[in-house]
Formats: C-alpha cells, structure tokens, sequence
C-alpha cells in the first residue's frame, strides 16, 4: 500500500480502521483482493474529506459499514460452503469405493446354490438363514453408495468438462438415483416393474461413465487413469446387452469377471476423487 503519511489525519485514521475490518475477510479474499479494497477505500476518503469534509467521511463509512457486513457475510457463507463441497466430494469418492466392495460382496453372496436355509440339505450352512436379510439390506446401502460417489464425480468435474462429458454425469447421476429408488421395493418382494427400472438405473449409471470417459480421455479432465471411466463402466452392459438382447449365456465365470473389473475400477476411481478434490481446496 502507498505511504500514508502526507494524508490528513481523518483519512489516515480512516484507512487505518479499514484494514483493521479488512482482517475479518476469509485469508484467501484477503490476500487477493485486500490491497486493492484497502487503495480504492483511500480515494473514496481522499474525495469525501475535500468535497465535504467531516460530514462527507461519515456519510461514506455509513455505506461502507454495510456494505462491510454484507460482503464479509457473503464471503464467510461463500468459503464455508466450498468447504462443505470439497468435504462432501472427498467423502462421496470414499463412498464410491464402499460402494463397489459391499456390491461384489453382495452378488458373491447372491451367486450361492442356497440362497435360503435348508437343514435338509447338506449343502446349507447355518449362514444361510441370514443370508436373504443381509443382502435386503446391503443392496439399498450400495446403491446409495453408488449414487452418492456419482454425485461426487459431478459436483468435481461438471466445471471442467464440456457438454458431453456433463451429460455423461448426468446421465450417471439419473440411474444412480433411479437404482437407489427401484432398490426398496425390488429387494422386498415389490411389483415386477421394479425388477426393469432396476435394470434401466443400472445400465444409465454405467453408460454415463462411459460417456465421462469418453470426455476425460479426449480433454484430460482426470489427473491419471483418464481411460479408468470407461473401463470401468462398459462391462456391466456388455454384460446386460449380451445376455438379455443378445441371449449369451453368462457364466458365473463370466459374470465374476465383469463384476470384478467393474468393482476393481470403481474403487480406482473412488480414491482417484478423494485425492483430486485437494487443488479446489487450496484455491481461494
């Protein structure tokens, strides 16, 4: 800032109280932008203390005063909901790779010759009577899961992609909330529908990852693994396209394999999201 010294006592005094207020601005708004404020404060004093004097320097902090309080709110309110994105993405990437281990272990424990308990049949074994419970309640949780992980990838990267690429979220975004909405009553002996919106989520969450790849292999939007979108999403409708539209028969192989790149890529791109948030963070 200039030196002050030749400037009459009220304005020095003035600039003085200003950037004393000036510390209550967030650190970042204040290194950037406190010199400026601080410069153009002292020419509005300068002009009301030659215009009008005394009168002329109240009249100015009058609407100084409020507009302080109003944009030291703003700004407070601006930082404090920055924050609370960067912490909701880095937790949703924590979801994301949640989400893809309690779904493998979910369609492992669905894949077992006995999925209810038996005491007839010695192939049962006494985890069996829980089995059918426990997956009633880990389906609805992954899918949460899931869907809070995409909400995540496109709270970060909507700004960084084009159309694209964010209608690719989106689309993610849509089956992510269409597979948590179909996950109750598909999963509690719901209407046959259900079975077929199910489907219809899974397939559009999955597809929009593609889609996401496509954009961040041809922009670089990731900051490694930019292909990891589309290898991690194209096998589950391969899958589905094969064996519904196409009648392959999947084998238990078959469908491991498709589940476990598809897990394996989700937890890659779980803790890719988690670690990329930091740059949005440290920006002021």
């Amino acid at each position: 800032m200039k030196n002050l010294t030749n400037d009459p006592s009220p304005v020095a005094l003035s600039i003085s109280l200003y950037g004393m207020l000036l510390a209550a601005y967030p650190t970042g708004f204040r290194h950037e932008y406190g010199p400026h404020m601080a410069q153009v404060f002292r020419d509005c004093c300068l002009r009301s203390y030659r215009q009008a004097g005394y009168p002329g320097m109240l009249n100015l902090w009058i609407f100084t005063l409020i507009d302080y309080i109003k944009t030291v709110f703003e700004e407070h309110m601006q930082r404090g909901m920055n924050m609370y994105k960067s912490t909701f993405i880095r937790l949703s990437g924590l979801a994301l790779a949640l989400g893809a281990v309690t779904n493998m272990i979910s369609w492992l424990i669905s894949i077992r010759d006995v999925p209810e308990y038996n005491p007839n049949n010695y192939l049962s074994r006494p985890i069996d009577l829980y089995l059918e419970y426990v997956i009633a309640i880990l389906l609805p949780v992954t899918f949460l899961l899931l869907m809070v992980g995409m909400i995540g990838l496109f709270l970060r990267y909507r700004k960084d992609t084009n159309g694209f690429g964010n209608f690719g979220l989106i689309l993610g975004v849509l089956g992510g909330v269409i597979n948590f909405g179909a996950a109750i009553p598909l999963f509690t002996n719901g209407p046959d529908w259900s079975w077929t919106v199910w489907m219809v989520g899974t397939l559009l969450y999955f597809l929009g990852l593609v889609v996401f790849g496509i954009a961040a292999v041809r922009d670089k939007l990731l900051p490694r693994w930019n292909a990891l979108p589309i290898l991690t999403g194209i096998w589950i409708p391969i899958l589905f396209i094969g064996t519904f539209q196409m009648e392959w028969e999947a084998t238990e192989y078959i469908s491991l394999g498709a589940f476990l790149l598809t897990g394996i890529g989700l937890v890659g791109l779980g803790l890719l999201l988690k670690s990329d948030i930091y740059e949005e963070v440290e920006l002021p």
